[in-house]
């Protein structure tokens, strides 16, 4: 159980890759944050959370598929028993499935409602149903785990490739610069971060680069306080174009 005055955080997808990252760096580094570690199956979700509580860091599992609404609404209805409010929110459940099935094993239109209903349709979910906990913040934070391959200002980006995918991530920017511009008078600061190409299970791990260098700008971001930015794209080099 958290101590009564620690920051409620929770991150989405959160047993494995960036999200087990950035729950790891935020729990060592800022021991004032309590993290819910969001998993789809409870198990694995166990089984990360174990990782870290071996190591003394503040955190718990919380079954959550953004993908199911009952799911989230169960969630939600859980952080609010146990806390009352929720400080941060890290929407970074994603998915890339295109380049996982064999040529004609799923049709085009399968392969987009199956990534949107993760990357875009299930962060914004998210984020609606634990807006009336955000509310109760003194600084309501959320990051969306976005990605540069989303950027059309960005000239060494390659449009002909992954079409689904990048096209979520653009359709996610725009839900940033959306809710951002919706709550910017309440304070909340609502930002995206591109953890960069690293070796996760999102990519078949053919990323390269350390895993950790990807939660960095991510835990700035979850972390910021009432003078934060608000509305902005990043990584952790800095800005990026949209």
């Amino acid at each position: 159980m958290a101590a009564p005055k620690s920051n409620i955080v929770l991150i989405t997808g959160a047993n494995q890759g960036i999200g087990f990252e950035i729950a790891k760096k935020l729990a060592k580094e800022y021991p004032g944050y309590h993290v819910l570690m969001g998993s789809r199956n409870a198990e694995r979700g166990q089984a990360a959370a174990d990782k870290l509580l071996a190591e003394g860091l503040s955190v718990e599992p919380i079954t959550i598929d953004v993908t199911v609404d009952s799911s989230i609404t169960a969630a939600a209805e859980t952080v609010k028993s146990k806390y009352g409010r929720l400080d941060v929110l890290v929407n970074n459940a994603g998915i890339e499935v295109e380049t996982k099935y064999p040529q004609g094993s799923k049709t085009i239109r399968e392969v987009l409602q199956e990534t949107y209903d993760t990357n875009v349709f299930g962060a914004m979910q998210t984020l609606e149903t634990f807006a009336p906990l955000l509310e109760k913040a003194e600084v309501p934070r959320v990051v969306f785990v976005s990605s540069h391959l989303g950027c059309f200002g960005k000239p060494d980006n390659f449009p002909g490739q992954w079409p689904v995918y990048r096209s979520s991530k653009t359709a996610l920017n725009m839900l940033l610069l959306s809710y951002s511009h919706l709550y910017k008078e309440k304070g909340w600061k609502i930002n995206a971060t591109c953890p960069g190409y690293l070796a996760t299970n999102l990519n078949n791990y053919s990323g390269y680069g350390s895993v950790d260098t990807g939660a960095i700008n991510a835990v700035r971001l979850a972390t910021l306080g009432k003078d934060g930015e608000t509305g902005t794209f990043s990584e952790k080099e800095g800005p990026l174009p949209w």
